[in-house]
């Protein structure tokens, strides 16, 4: 008979030192994620202020504009704040949160202009280092749609429509039924703030950018699944 005894004692001292270390930077990053989205919520708000007080309705658009990208990258935080998981975001979470924020703002137009969300039938997870620059790119397509694609009492559509194939590529898409892109547009060269932002979002997702004209206007984005 052959009988050993091992002391553990250091092992297990030295194992509940690191999940202690772990615990303590868990609700570190937890506390930090939620100060900042307090923070960006307190500059919409200031935004929000602004806007109310000045009689300039272009003035008070682009105050608009502006306070919806804060609410874009203060929604990142809140939902890494949510879930617990921050080193990634389920994209179709994201998204439908951020649908549901930009149809608040646009709820003047909502009677003749729908925003809709075609969600993937699995979950689909984005990086946190891309997933601001994400919500940042889907939020200016969809408000470039509101503002050009539909003027005057024009009806019609905006869907966003995400999934992923089996080459390790995430692809998103936000398309309108409006009036379309003139041909000559350029978008590193327009006139809107939002279309000179696309290109360099794209630039941030490591994504290559296509445009559709046909029966109103598409931009596809495809994205690498792992940066």
């Amino acid at each position: 008979v052959l009988a050993s005894i091992v002391d553990i004692t250091e092992r297990r001292r030295a194992q509940q030192v690191l999940e202690q270390a772990l615990q303590e930077k868990t609700v570190l990053l937890n506390e930090v994620h939620h100060r900042v989205k307090n923070n960006l919520q307190v500059i919409t708000s200031l935004l929000n202020l602004q806007a109310n007080n000045v009689d300039d309705p272009r003035v008070r658009d682009i105050l608009n504009e502006s306070q919806n990208r804060v609410r874009a990258m203060a929604l990142t935080h809140q939902l890494l704040y949510e879930r617990k998981d921050f080193s990634r975001i389920d994209l179709g979470d994201y998204l439908q949160r951020l649908v549901q924020s930009i149809r608040a703002t646009y709820h003047a137009a909502g009677g003749r202009v729908t925003l809709q969300l075609a969600r993937p039938g699995e979950s689909v997870h984005l990086d946190l280092e891309r997933a601001i620059p994400c919500g940042l790119l889907v939020n200016e397509l969809v408000t470039n749609s509101f503002k050009h694609a539909f003027p005057g009492e024009r009806r019609g559509e905006i869907v966003i429509k995400v999934d992923e194939d089996l080459s390790d590529q995430i692809r998103f898409s936000v398309a309108d039924n409006g009036i379309g892109l003139p041909p000559e547009a350029e978008l590193a060269q327009g006139s809107s703030l939002g279309l000179q932002l696309v290109p360099l979002f794209v630039e941030q997702l490591h994504g290559l950018l296509a445009i559709e004209r046909e029966n109103g206007t598409r931009f596809c984005v495809t994205v690498p699944k792992h940066p």
